[in-house]
């Protein structure tokens, strides 16, 4: 008989694919929590890095540079960008895409606030000397990466973004690891040209952008190696 559970892709960021199963009953609110967790600490990572001014992860690019070209938040344009991007998985999966999945909808408007709240919280970070702005990108990169890690671990859920990248792959033969860096990268030139356009220079992109984009998937992997070599330890101990 077949599983009639959704078994759901999640991104790894290391830009493989995932099919996670059902998992365990741990209780949904405990994986919730997890999960915001996970948001909150990824959006203290997006402030960070934007602090930074260096440019920021390639998913955060397009909010950094309408912040600075608006009198919009960084915050904002990360909730109506994401907001948009469940539309389009509704257009672009139709009938397959599962009614479930609109709770994506307030999940994009709950990381709008708390990016925003986190640029209140560490407003401190914003620096002009060029060295210590390395320091504030870097550390905004792992703290991200450790914030996606902590959000993909309850199998919940997956943010807007992932889920157009999910979108994508169910009606294409790409795999979702080359869908998820064209989608990215994407995005890195379309703010880009968007930054040049409107301000006659690039704030948002700039060459901490491509440390990040390693950066977070090779926080992601290495916090995954570390936890699957705790748990093979733990096994052979037993």
């Amino acid at each position: 008989m077949p599983e009639n559970k959704p078994r759901d892709v999640v991104d790894d960021g290391t830009g493989t694919t995932t099919l996670t199963s059902p998992v365990p009953k741990l209780g949904y609110i405990t994986r919730g929590a997890t999960f915001l967790l996970g948001v909150f600490v990824m959006s203290v990572g997006i402030a960070l890095s934007v602090h930074g001014q260096l440019g920021t992860a390639p998913i955060s690019t397009f909010p950094a540079v309408v912040d600075a070209a608006s009198s919009w938040s960084v915050g904002t344009v990360s909730a109506v960008m994401n907001v948009v991007f469940v539309f389009m998985q509704m257009l672009i999966l139709q009938r397959r895409f599962r009614l479930f999945q609109l709770v994506q909808l307030p999940i994009a408007l709950v990381f709008g606030a708390v990016i925003d709240l986190s640029f209140c919280l560490t407003s401190w970070a914003q620096v002009d000397h060029y060295l210590l702005q390395w320091v504030v990108t870097i550390i905004g990169a792992l703290i991200l990466g450790l914030g996606v890690y902590i959000q993909i671990q309850p199998k919940l859920l997956y943010l807007p973004g992932e889920g157009l990248v999910v979108a994508l792959t169910q009606v294409s033969t790409v795999r979702f690891g080359t869908m998820k860096q064209v989608v990215d990268w994407s995005l890195v030139v379309i703010s880009a040209v968007l930054s040049l356009v409107l301000m006659q220079r690039l704030e948002g992109v700039r060459e901490g952008t491509v440390f990040a984009a390693f950066a977070v998937g090779g926080v992601v992997k290495t916090l995954d190696s570390l936890n699957q070599r705790r748990r093979k330890s733990y096994t052979s101990d037993r």
